[in-house]
This record gives structure tokens, sequence and C-alpha cells, in this order.
């Protein structure tokens, strides 16, 4: 394999004869442009607005090859992540019964599908932390938001750290009133 070659540049730098711009925002082409560029032995440029990327510029025949490639296999990727993320919420909603088995089952759809949502940034989403510690983080956020005042004292000008602390409190009760002393494992 070639030695990655990988050059920083300006969005106003002109573009190289005989590449294309691929913007951020595809995992898929991004990846797939990099490393055919790079397998290639040709210079990958990162362009930068600023500070930050915005994209890359490559080879128009690996570009076009990497869009094709895009279309082709659209469908089984798609299947794929559905798959995956049926799998999560799976998952999640195995740890949910352990750790809180007295929860209604209408919250666990909430907490579910609120925490668990795919690009909404949320603890379920993550993948720094176990699963058990998502569904506690969510639940507990959860609760906050939906059986105490947090909300209420956020919009009356309190601090988030304060109004945690103000109704940490009301949360315990509601976690204990779910738990079990198999979730304490």
């Amino acid at each position: 394999m070639a030695p990655k070659r990988e050059i920083t540049v300006s969005l106003k730098t002109p573009m190289p004869k005989g590449y294309s711009f691929l913007p951020k925002g595809n995992q898929y082409k991004t990846l797939h442009c990099r490393r055919l560029t790079h397998e290639a032995g040709k210079t990958l440029f990162v362009v930068e607005d600023g500070r930050k990327a915005v994209g890359i510029r490559v080879p128009k025949s690996i570009f076009f090859h990497v869009q094709s490639l895009a279309r082709q296999t659209l469908s089984s990727r798609i299947a794929a992540t559905e798959r995956r993320d049926a799998n999560l919420i799976h998952q999640a909603q195995a740890e949910l019964t352990i750790l809180f088995p007295k929860m209604p089952k209408n919250e666990t759809e909430v907490v579910l599908k609120r925490a668990f949502r795919k690009n909404s940034g949320r603890v379920g989403r993550t993948t720094q932390i176990s699963m058990r510690k998502k569904v506690q983080l969510a639940v507990i956020a959860h609760i906050r938001h939906v059986h105490t005042q947090y909300d209420q004292l956020l919009d009356n000008g309190m601090e988030r750290e304060d109004g945690r602390k103000a109704t940490w409190k009301g949360v315990q009760d509601v976690l204990r009133q779910w738990s079990s002393n198999a979730g304490k494992r």
C-alpha cells in the first residue's frame, strides 16, 4: 500500500486538475474515497473553511467510483443499519426490564424512543459507556423531566446543576419505586 499523503487546504484554494470535492457528512463515501485515494498513491486534500474540515478533494475517477458503489450498496447498508438499531433497542429494553422491572410500560417506551433515537446525540447512542449505564442515565433524565419540577425550575432561571440537585431526592424516590434488587449486581 502506498504511503498516505494528505494536504490540508483552504476552501478558497483552486481545485486540483482531475479532482472532485466530497463534502463532509457521508461516512461511507468519505471512508471509501480516503482509502481508495491512499491505495492509489494519490494525494488527498482535506478542505477547511477557517478552522474546521468541510470535506475532501479526491481524484475524479475515485469520486465517481465511490458514488456508484454507494448507490449499489445503499439498500443493504440501510438494512444492516436497521438491524443494528433494532438490536440496540432490544438490548436496552432487556436492560430496562432487569434494572427497572416496575417501570410502567408506557414510560419504558418513551425512554427507549427518546434516549435511543438515532442522530439525537442523547446518551443511548453513545459508544463510550455500557448499556447498563446508558439505561440508568436515560431513566434518570426521564424521571427528572417528567416526574419532578426540573423543567419549571430551569424556566424560572435556575442553573442546570442546581436544578438537578434540587430534584435529586424526587428522582431517587421514583428510581426506588421502579427498581429491583436484581439491578444491583
